[in-house]
């Protein structure tokens, strides 16, 4: 793993096989200290294959809570739900707290801010193409309507909830988790530094890439 900026990256062709080893020494760090292990997870497509595989791990699964980053306001049965997509890849092992979107939205989000716990210890994230990060997106102005969420909204328009970067900065690390050429560039801004959503989020005590591309 090399340093470049203040991120810790590493590069290869099969960047989940690595970042499932490197989960598994974080799960065990933060459950030998601590009784539960807190962990925000990524939505949208790249990631589930990582979470097929992790599903298959011997883990202490009734120590370990997942969260989600972000999800999109619709019914927790559509093809769009970050939650069914990732519960169909973890299994039924994991516990996933979900978003009830059947709520309005600002009760939504005031319940799933009340869910989460005080501190993240592990926040696992993507980024597109365009440099947002959960469902942080460029120009676009979030709702604070509760602790620890936000409302948000996608470029297509779509009705969006949003851990909060400043919450997310106070996991104790960071991981994103990019694949693909298309994600080159936002790839790159983020190593110059430039102000894009994904670049405003650090963790507390490290930052870390897992990639394909460098």
């Amino acid at each position: 793993m090399k340093k470049v900026a203040s991120y810790f990256i590493h590069s290869s062709k099969e960047p989940e096989v690595y970042l499932i080893r490197f989960l598994k020494r974080l799960f065990k760090l933060f459950l030998n200290k601590e009784r539960l292990c807190h962990v925000a997870l990524a939505g949208g497509k790249t990631p589930l294959d990582l979470y097929r595989i992790l599903s298959k791990e011997k883990l202490l699964w009734d120590r370990l809570r997942f969260y989600l980053s972000d999800e999109r306001y619709v019914p927790l049965s559509s093809e769009l739900s970050n939650y069914k997509n990732i519960k169909e890849a973890l299994g039924e092992r994991a516990r996933l707290a979900f978003f009830k979107t059947e709520m309005p939205p600002e009760e939504c989000a005031m319940d799933y801010s009340l869910q989460l716990p005080e501190r993240l210890h592990i926040a696992l994230l993507g980024v597109g193409k365009d440099g947002h990060t959960a469902s942080l997106f460029p120009k676009v102005e979030c709702e604070d309507v509760s602790p620890k969420v936000y409302l948000s909204k996608s470029p297509d328009g779509l009705l969006r909830l949003s851990l909060k970067g400043e919450y997310i900065n106070r996991s104790c690390a960071v991981i994103f988790f990019l694949k693909g050429e298309e994600k080159r560039k936002a790839l790159e801004a983020m190593l110059r530094g430039e102000d894009i959503p994904a670049s405003r989020i650090r963790g507390s005590l490290k930052t870390y890439i897992f990639t394909d591309l460098l």
